[in-house]
């Protein structure tokens, strides 16, 4: 995997604004993995190792940070829809929160 600011965070320049949590982390294990290659504490078979566990956990980071934004979206549906059912309690709007949860409906 490439990313977009790779190459910044092997020259150990400052961590660009607006990163996401999973993208913060994995530019700042490059940059530490790259300053222990090049200060010769690991070597370039060890670099490499650690490079794909740095992929693969970034790959896990990002897919949570996706799920967390689906799940934070789902339950403000919900919200949404339950308010009405509180406000107007109907068949129309049971059925609408009904909807909602079950993901058929987005409001």
């Amino acid at each position: 995997m490439v990313y977009p600011w790779e190459k910044q965070a092997k020259m150990g320049e400052p961590m660009p604004d607006g990163l996401k949590q999973s993208e913060q982390l994995a530019y700042q294990a490059l940059a530490y993995l790259t300053a222990r290659y090049k200060l010769k504490k690991i070597d370039a078979e060890q670099a490499k190792a650690e490079r794909k566990k740095i992929d693969q956990q970034y790959a896990i980071n990002s897919a949570n940070e996706g799920y967390i934004k689906w799940v934070t979206d789902l339950r403000t549906r919900i919200e949404i829809a339950h308010d009405r059912y509180r406000l107007d309690p109907t068949a129309e709007n049971a059925e609408l929160l009904s909807k909602v949860i079950d993901g058929f409906v987005r409001i």
